[in-house]
């Protein structure tokens, strides 16, 4: 029986991609970038070797650590917050507000402003769901000048 290993296949980014050449000089950073990255993943398993001992004491400090702030909440929660100016500690729990409308409040109360802040918006998973069922296209979308799209930018670098 023979088993085949399934190789993730790498994406294509012919239709994204800004301006799409191969330079030589931007591969030349990549085998750069490529060689960093294998030197670091060497150090840091060394690291991890040398220091085992100081990793562990790391991860339960850190334990630790989440351990009494939980009791700290707990205990503002009992006890009240605590602030030291002067020394600048702090354990505090304290409030945000957010404001939240109400439209259809809104519309009753003061029709008069209605227009000026009262937006449609359309649901645009709904009109994706449209899409894909066939039931609209993006082409009759752009079309009819009710889709438009603008790019933007991102690097992707491994």
């Amino acid at each position: 029986m023979t088993t085949e290993s399934k190789q993730k296949k790498n994406t294509d980014y012919t239709n994204s991609a800004e301006n799409l050449c191969n330079p030589g000089e931007v591969m030349d950073l990549l085998v750069q970038f490529h060689a960093e990255q294998a030197i670091k993943a060497t150090l840091e398993g060394k690291l991890r070797e040398q220091c085992s001992e100081l990793v562990d004491g790391i991860a339960k400090s850190e334990e630790v650590i989440s351990q009494i702030q939980k009791q700290i909440k707990e205990a503002i929660d009992q006890f009240g917050s605590y602030q030291d100016l002067e020394s600048g500690e702090y354990a505090v729990k304290y409030r945000r507000m957010s404001k939240s409308y109400d439209v259809g409040a809104f519309k009753r109360n003061y029709p008069d402003f209605v227009p000026a802040v009262v937006t449609e918006t359309l649901n645009v998973k709904a009109i994706e769901g449209l899409i894909k069922g066939k039931l609209l296209s993006e082409e009759a979308l752009k079309l009819n000048k009710i889709l438009s799209e603008s790019p933007t930018y991102a690097f992707y670098i491994r």
